[in-house]
C-alpha cells in the first residue's frame, strides 16, 4: 500500500490487516488512503482510486457531509454505493474527523462494512438477476439519488402535504431546483439509447433536462407520493430526451425505501410515443370519416355485416372465386344476408330519402326490406359481398312508408380490425328517369319529324315506285279483258295476266306499307337485325332518286355476321339520311356523275357502317357544327337530319363521326353500334 508523497496520513501496521474497509479522504473528498478490505469490497484498487473523489466513483447516497467546527468529530451513517462491478452495496459507515492544531479539518477516516455481514451465494445471485433485468429489459430504467432534495423540502417542514404541493406547483423555479438536486446515478442501456442518444456520461447528471415545464406537476406528485410513503407511483407524462426530442411515456417510480434504499428511487419509463401518435392519427381519421359521413349531401348508410362476416370466414378460396356456385349450392346464404344485415348509422340526407325525421330512427333497421322489390339486385349484392368487390347498380328501393324509388346504389365492403361493414351510397334518380323518358319521347318526335322531312324529299321516288306497279296493274287488266273478249276466250292467257296483276298489286301494297312504316310515329321496337340487310333496304328507299341524280350506289360487306339489336325503322332512317346527304353533296358540286359506297364491317365488339362519297367534302366551319340541331347548309333544310341520326346511334350505345377522305375528295360518315348475339339474327 503506497501513498502519494504529500500524504500526511501515517499508516499503522494493522491498516491492511483490518477486515473493515478503511478509506481516508482529504477535505475535498479525494481519497488519500485505501486499504485491502476496501479493494475487496468495492472492486477498485488503491492505484485506481487514490486522488479521485470517492463519492463520484462510488455514487454514494447520501454523499459525505463535512462536519462544522461545532459538530462532533465522529459520526455514523448508512450509505448506498455502487461497486466497480455495478453491484449495489448498503454500507454501515463510521466516520472520524482529524483536525490541525488550528482546528481546520485535515482528513476524514471512514470505517465501513456491508450491512448483514458477508453476502451469501443466494444474495449475490439475486443481485446478479436484478442487474441483468435492469440492463436487459426493453424499458428505460433509471436509478436516482434524491438525498439532495431533502434540504429543499425542509423549507416546507411546517406545511401540510397539500400545502407543499400547491406551493411547489406555484413555483416552477423551486421545482427546477428539486430536479437539479435529483441525480441519475445509473441508467440501463435502453434508457441511454432512448433518452441520452447513446451518451452515458450525459445521462448521469440531474433529471431537469428530461422534464418539460408542462410535466412539472407529475414530478411534484411523485415527490408527494414519496413523502406520503406511497410505495409505487405511475402516471402518463410528456418527457424530453437530452437532444430535446419529445417522448410520450408511462412513468413508474418505485418509492419504498425498504426496497430501493434510503435516498434512492428506481423509475421505469415506457416510451409510448408511437402508440400515442397512432391513436391520435386513428382518432383524427375517425373524426374526418364522421365529418365526411354526416356532412356529405348524398344519402349514406353504414350497414352492419358482422353476422355475414362470421359466415364468410369459413369460405374456402375456391368458393370465393365462384360465388355463383356458392349461392346455387347454399341458397340459405342469401336469406342470411337479408335477415342479419341492418343499418348501423345513417346521415341526414339518408333519413330524408327514406322519409323519417332523424337519422337515429334508422339505426337498427333491417337493410334487407329496402330491396324487397328487387330480389335480383339483392342476389347480385350478395355475390359482390362474397367476392368483396365494389357494387354499383341502378335499382329500386322501398321506403318504410312503402314508396318505391329509382336509385343508383353503390356499396363498398370494408374490413376494419376484424369487423366487417358496408358503406352504401344511394342517389335518388327518379327525376332523372322521368327526364330520360321525356327525352326519349322528344327524340322519337324529332326522329319522326326528320323522317317526314326525308319522305318529302323522296316524294318523286315514292311516286315513281307506286306508279310502276299501278301502271302494270292497268296494263295487265286490259290485256286480260282482251283475252277474255276473244271468241272463243283465251282462258290461259287471261289467267296469266290476272296473276301478273295480283303480283303488281302486292308490290304496290308493300311499297305503301314501307312508306307508312317510315312515316309512322311509334315507340322504338328493338330486335335482332342484320346490318347488311338493313343497309340494303335503306338503299332501296333512295334508289330512284339516285338514278335521277346519276349517282351509283354500292354496298360492300367485310366479315360478318352483322347482327345488332335496334329498331329497324330508326336504323334504316340513319343509313338513308346519310346516303341522301351524300348524293345531295355530289349534286351540289355539279358533277355529271357520282359514287356513294355503303360499307358494313364487323369487329369483336362493334358493327360499323360507313357512307363514303366522292363529292367536294366538308368545309372546316361546317365540320365543327355538323351535328348541331337546326344547323343546315341547305336552303330548304330543317337542320334535324344529322342531329337525329347521332341521337339514334347514341341511344343504341354507339357513336357517329364525320371526316374528309384522305385518299380522294369527298366525305366519310361512320357509325358504330355494339354487336349482338347472332342466334336471333333476322335473316
Amino acid at each position: 500500500m503506497t501513498l502519494p508523497p504529500n500524504a500526511n496520513f501515517p499508516l499503522p501496521d494493522v491498516f491492511n490487516l483490518s477486515r473493515e474497509s478503511i478509506v481516508v479522504r482529504d477535505p475535498t473528498g479525494r481519497v488519500v488512503a485505501w486499504n485491502r478490505a476496501a479493494e475487496q469490497l468495492y472492486g477498485w484498487s488503491s492505484e485506481d482510486i487514490i486522488g479521485r473523489v470517492a463519492d463520484d466513483v462510488l455514487r454514494s447516497s447520501p454523499p459525505l457531509n463535512l462536519p462544522d467546527k461545532q459538530e462532533a468529530d465522529s459520526w455514523s451513517d448508512q450509505i448506498v454505493r455502487i461497486g466497480r462491478n455495478r453491484n449495489t452495496l448498503l454500507i454501515d459507515a463510521q466516520f472520524c474527523a482529524r483536525r490541525s492544531p488550528d482546528g481546520t479539518l485535515s482528513q476524514i477516516i471512514e470505517f465501513g462494512q456491508v450491512i448483514s455481514g458477508t453476502r451469501t451465494g443466494s444474495s449475490l445471485e439475486g443481485e446478479h438477476r436484478y442487474r441483468t433485468l435492469f440492463h436487459a429489459m426493453p424499458t428505460s430504467f433509471l436509478e436516482l439519488d434524491i438525498t439532495g432534495v431533502r434540504p429543499i423540502l425542509a423549507e416546507f417542514r411546517d406545511c401540510s402535504i397539500s400545502e407543499i404541493r400547491s406551493r411547489l406547483l406555484a413555483s416552477p423555479d423551486t421545482v427546477a431546483r428539486l430536479m437539479r438536486a435529483t441525480r441519475v446515478i445509473d441508467a440501463n442501456d435502453h434508457a441511454i439509447e432512448t433518452f441520452g442518444d447513446g451518451d452515458r456520461a450525459g445521462m448521469l447528471d440531474c433529471v431537469l433536462p428530461f422534464w418539460p415545464l408542462e410535466s412539472y406537476e407529475v414530478y411534484v406528485d411523485s415527490l408527494i407520493a414519496r413523502l406520503t410513503e406511497t410505495p409505487r407511483f405511475t402516471r402518463e407524462v410528456a418527457m424530453t430526451t437530452l437532444g430535446g426530442r419529445p417522448v410520450h411515456a408511462i412513468f413508474t417510480a418505485s418509492l419504498d425505501p425498504r426496497v430501493v434504499g434510503n435516498g434512492r428511487v428506481i423509475i421505469g419509463i415506457v416510451d409510448v410515443t408511437a402508440l400515442v401518435l397512432a391513436n391520435q392519427t386513428l382518432a383524427e381519421s375517425r373524426e374526418r370519416y364522421r365529418a365526411l359521413f354526416h356532412l356529405m349531401p348524398m344519402p349514406l348508410f353504414r350497414i352492419n355485416s358482422d353476422a355475414v362476416s362470421n359466415e364468410l370466414k369459413y369460405f374456402k378460396a375456391e368458393e370465393r372465386r365462384d360465388p355463383e356456385a356458392v349461392l346455387r349450392a347454399r341458397p340459405e346464404i342469401l336469406e342470411h344476408v337479408t335477415r342479419t344485415s341492418f343499418i348501423e348509422e345513417a346521415n341526414l340526407p339518408a333519413s330524408r330519402l327514406l322519409g323519417v325525421s332523424a337519422p337515429e330512427q334508422l339505426s337498427g333497421m333491417p337493410a334487407g326490406p329496402l330491396l324487397a322489390e328487387r330480389p335480383d339486385t339483392l342476389r347480385r349484392l350478395a355475390l359482390a359481398l362474397i367476392g368483396s368487390v365494389t357494387f354499383e347498380e341502378e335499382t329500386q328501393i322501398t321506403t318504410p312508408q312503402g314508396r318505391v324509388l329509382d336509385v343508383l346504389l353503390t356499396m363498398n365492403f370494408i374490413n376494419e380490425n376484424g369487423r366487417r361493414f358496408s358503406l352504401a351510397g344511394v342517389i335518388d334518380v327518379s327525376d332523372r328517369r322521368k327526364t330520360e323518358a321525356d327525352l326519349a319521347a322528344l327524340r322519337a318526335d324529332f326522329a319522326h319529324a326528320a323522317r317526314i322531312s326525308m319522305l318529302g324529299e323522296l316524294a318523286a321516288s315514292i311516286a315513281h315506285e307506286v306508279n310502276q306497279p299501278l301502271a302494270a296493274i292497268g296494263a295487265s287488266g286490259e290485256a286480260g279483258l282482251r283475252w277474255l273478249d276473244r271468241d272463243p276466250p283465251n282462258i290461259d292467257q287471261a289467267r296469266t295476266q290476272l296473276t301478273r296483276l295480283v303480283g303488281q298489286a302486292e308490290r304496290a301494297s308493300r311499297i305503301i306499307e314501307r312508306i307508312r312504316s317510315a312515316a309512322r310515329s311509334s315507340v322504338p321496337e328493338p330486335q335482332a337485325l342484320d346490318m347488311s340487310k338493313v343497309a340494303q333496304n335503306a338503299m332501296g328507299l333512295v334508289e330512284y332518286q339516285a338514278r335521277a341524280m346519276r349517282v351509283t350506289l354500292k354496298l360492300r360487306t367485310l366479315g360478318g355476321p352483322f347482327t345488332v339489336v335496334a329498331d329497324r325503322t330508326q336504323l334504316e332512317q340513319v343509313i338513308a339520311n346519310l346516303v341522301v346527304n351524300a348524293m345531295q353533296a355530289i349534286a351540289a358540286s355539279e358533277a355529271t356523275s357520282g359514287l356513294v359506297i355503303v360499307g358494313v364491317s364487323a369487329s369483336d365488339q362493334y358493327i360499323e357502317c360507313s357512307v363514303i362519297d366522292d363529292g367536294p367534302g366538308l368545309e372546316p366551319h361546317v365540320e365543327k357544327r355538323l351535328f348541331d340541331s337546326f344547323f343546315t347548309t341547305k336552303k330548304d333544310g330543317m337542320g334535324l337530319g344529322l342531329s337525329v341520326c347521332r341521337s339514334i346511334v347514341q341511344s343504341l350505345g354507339g357513336s357517329l363521326t364525320a371526316e374528309n377522305r384522305t385518299d380522294a375528295s369527298g366525305a366519310r360518315f361512320v357509325f358504330r353500334i355494339p354487336r349482338a348475339d347472332t342466334q336471333n339474327s333476322d335473316r
